[in-house]
C-alpha cells in the first residue's frame, strides 16, 4: 500500500498566513523608494513608516547604501511564497500520492528556506556589530524586532521537524526499507 501524506494543518496554516504577511513585506521592500513615508505607494505599507526607524534595512540608510541583501532576500520570500503555496495544493487538492510527497518536500524545503533566511538575516546584524538595529533601546530591539521575528525562525523549525517526520514514515513504508533497517 502506498504511504498517503496527511497535510500538518499548523503547518499549512502557517504557509497560508505567512504568506500574506511576507509578500506584503517582499513587495514594500521591491518597490522601494516608491513605498518609503512620502513616496507614491507609502499608503499601502504605513506600518512600515516606524519599521523601517527600527530596522533600518527597510529603511532609508540601506536603500541610500545600495545594499543588495534586503532586495536579494525580498525575492527569495516570493519564491517561497510559491513553494508554500504547492505544498498547499499538493496537499489539499492532490490525490496522488507521488505528489503529495513531492508536496511535503516542497514545504520542508520552503519551511528550511524560511528559517534560514531567518537567521541569516539575525546573523548578518549581530556580525555587523547591530549597523542597522544597534540604534534602537532595548524595550524596542527586542519588541519590535526579536519577538516580531521569532515566528519565523520558531514555527519554521517546527515545520522542518514535522514534515522530516512524516517523509521519514513515508521513506520507511517503502517495501522492504523497514526489513533493511532490522538487518543493519
Amino acid at each position: 500500500m502506498a504511504y498517503y501524506y496527511k497535510p500538518i494543518t499548523l503547518v499549512a496554516a502557517w504557509f497560508l498566513l505567512s504568506n500574506l504577511v511576507v509578500t506584503w513585506d517582499a513587495s514594500y521592500v521591491l518597490s522601494r523608494p516608491h513605498s518609503f513615508p512620502g513616496g507614491t505607494w507609502h499608503f499601502l505599507w504605513k506600518p512600515y513608516a516606524l519599521y523601517g526607524q527600527i530596522d533600518y534595512v527597510y529603511g532609508l540608510p540601506a536603500f541610500e547604501a545600495s545594499d543588495g541583501f534586503p532586495s536579494a532576500q525580498a525575492f527569495m520570500t516570493l519564491v517561497e511564497a510559491v513553494f508554500n503555496y504547492f505544498y498547499l495544493y499538493t496537499s489539499y487538492f492532490c490525490t496522488s500520492p507521488c505528489w503529495r510527497l513531492a508536496g511535503a518536500i516542497i514545504g520542508m524545503m520552503s519551511a528550511t528556506s524560511c528559517f534560514s533566511k531567518t537567521v541569516l538575516y539575525m546573523l548578518c546584524e549581530i556580525f555587523s556589530g547591530f549597523k542597522y538595529v544597534g540604534h534602537n533601546t532595548w524595550f524596542n530591539f527586542l519588541f519590535l524586532y526579536v519577538v516580531p521575528s521569532s515566528p519565523w525562525i520558531l514555527v519554521s523549525l517546527y515545520a522542518m521537524i514535522a514534515i522530516a517526520g512524516q517523509l521519514h514514515g513515508a521513506l520507511m513504508s517503502v517495501p522492504n526499507a523497514a526489513a533493511e533497517k532490522k538487518t543493519k
